[in-house]
């Protein structure tokens, strides 16, 4: 196997960081490993394990990485016990340009979101199947928003927002610290003039959403918005972190559509090493909005 068939195999490129194709090499693993394919009912073994593990030997050589191992595919996410219920893990991965593999469930439990094992949309997908689990099976009739309200409050049980911050974000210098973009819609022509580049601003957790205030002048500039949807869950609660230093200034007007505008955010989070993500269970706030 030469090294285009190794990184075609992996759906790896020459571009991606040593991180990057270990874990593309480890969620293969997880898809077509004989004890996984026999844990989920399927075909013990359809040849491309050693495809996967034969590719990633080749690409380790040349770029002289670490071998990992291929017989440990139990999922390694930490688990959070006082989660509410087991949700599914799911992957998929694409070995070649056009060729998109089946969606696999590769694991059950109680599972925090990983960002370096696991997609933040098969996640949501994950948990969103479990709140309607727990949903459909609640006795009488629930409130309209019962099912939205069980999912977000089970997506943060499975979510370690520092933990995560740490892997997602974009690290600054050799800090502790790690930005993100966010973005504030405003009116074309209404608050255009509230922009200025490089100015600072300061944004602040208000009733779940978190929003934006001129430091100077104290108006209000709107609420933040996100591109990733799992910033929600990552850096809503860490605005509420004591220990948490948080800095924002604008960075660009964006064009958004007819007289449509966004002010682009540049968002700083100063995460210690020493702050450790505690464990949350919503398991009576779950039975109150079920009803039990």
């Amino acid at each position: 196997m030469d090294i285009i068939e190794a990184y075609r195999i992996l759906g790896a490129s020459r571009s991606d960081d040593e991180n990057t194709i270990k874990k593309k090499y480890k969620r293969l693993l997880f898809v077509h490993h004989p004890d996984a394919k026999r844990h989920r009912g399927e075909a013990s073994d359809d040849g491309m394990i050693t495809k996967v593990i034969e590719a990633y030997k080749v690409i380790r050589e040349n770029l002289e990485l670490e071998l990992e191992s291929s017989d440990d595919w139990e999922w390694e996410a930490a688990v959070n016990e006082e989660a509410f219920c087991d949700r599914a893990v799911y992957v998929q991965y694409r070995i070649y340009d056009d060729e998109d593999l089946p969606l696999s469930k590769v694991a059950e439990g109680k599972y925090f979101w990983d960002p370096d094992l696991e997609d933040f949309p098969f996640f949501a997908k994950s948990v969103l199947e479990a709140a309607k689990d727990v949903v459909s099976g609640a006795e009488g009739t629930l409130s309209g928003n019962a099912l939205m309200e069980v999912f977000h409050l089970m997506m943060q049980e499975y979510v370690l927002p520092a933990d995560a911050a740490r892997k997602i974000g974009e690290p600054v210098g050799g800090t502790e610290a790690y930005q993100f973009a966010g973005y504030i819609k405003c009116n074309a022509g209404k608050r255009d003039d509230a922009f200025h580049e490089g100015e600072p601003v300061d944004i602040f957790l208000s009733d779940n959403r978190a929003v934006a205030q001129n430091p100077v002048t104290g108006v209000f500039l709107g609420d933040i918005s996100f591109d990733d949807d799992a910033l929600y869950y990552v850096i809503l609660p860490l605005l509420e972190e004591s220990e948490v230093e948080i800095s924002s200034q604008m960075m660009r007007l964006i064009k958004t559509g007819r007289n449509k505008n966004s002010i682009m955010l540049r968002i700083v989070l100063k995460i210690p090493k020493e702050l450790k993500d505690i464990p949350v269970s919503y398991k009576r706030q779950i039975l109150d909005l079920l009803g039990m």
